[in-house]
């Protein structure tokens, strides 16, 4: 089966938070439905839905920021009967084709998936362990980038778009800066809960301990 991507509109992002980002994702990770939708009025979220035959098999929430050449994957799922199908992986190509052909400036992805080291219990870090290793087999990168959001601690993976790998200055323009997710963040959430309730750290070791756990590690 081809599959594409689709820009949704306000209403077919309703439809979609109301039938299923409401049991994808918990409810201390799932903004309010009036703050995706600002974002889409405001001009820098947007929403991809991906479509096998005509139907809904998956979907993403994005904010863009082209002043620093990145956007955040910020929500991603595929539908429950679509899972286990090889889509998560083929969804990254084409979220790189729509990027090339349409926002060719957005040099690469954010993607912020809950820490293996701040796991609760051996359930929560199995889900988390094999989240981050699907991203990771998708493309996607450990940075040495560590946010917490409302109390929900992330390590930061980064995804290189376009194929914009052709020299050495390409290359430094696409490390995954602090300062441009930073700015990210700001565009998102508003000064006073950015102020009280946003933390983005840089360290080596944020990284290090995510790799040991993935490499066999425990918590």
């Amino acid at each position: 089966m081809s599959y594409t991507v689709k820009k949704l509109d306000r209403d077919e992002l309703t439809k979609i938070y109301e039938m299923y980002m409401k049991q994808d994702f918990p409810s201390d990770e799932l903004k309010p439905l009036s703050h995706i939708l600002s974002s889409m009025e405001e001009g820098f979220g947007f929403t991809l839905g991906i479509y096998g035959d005509g139907e809904l098999s998956g979907y993403a929430v994005f904010i863009l920021c082209e002043e620093t050449g990145c956007a955040l994957l910020d929500y991603f799922a595929i539908l429950q009967d679509k899972r286990g199908e090889g889509l998560g992986h083929c969804a990254f190509l084409l979220f790189e084709e729509y990027f090339t052909r349409n926002l060719p400036k957005v040099e690469g992805l954010y993607i912020e998936s809950e820490r293996i080291s701040a796991a609760e219990n051996e359930d929560q870090r199995l889900t988390r362990q094999r989240r981050i290793a699907f991203y990771l087999s998708c493309g996607c990168e450990m940075t040495t980038l560590r946010s917490v959001l409302f109390g929900v601690d992330y390590s930061v993976l980064y995804r290189r778009l376009g194929g914009r790998m052709e020299d050495a200055g390409t290359r430094r323009r696409q490390q995954p800066a602090k300062e441009a997710l930073d700015t990210l963040y700001q565009k998102m959430f508003k000064p006073e809960h950015y102020l009280r309730s946003v933390s983005l750290t840089e360290a080596a070791e944020n990284v290090s301990a995510e790799n040991e756990i993935l490499a066999g590690g425990k918590l």
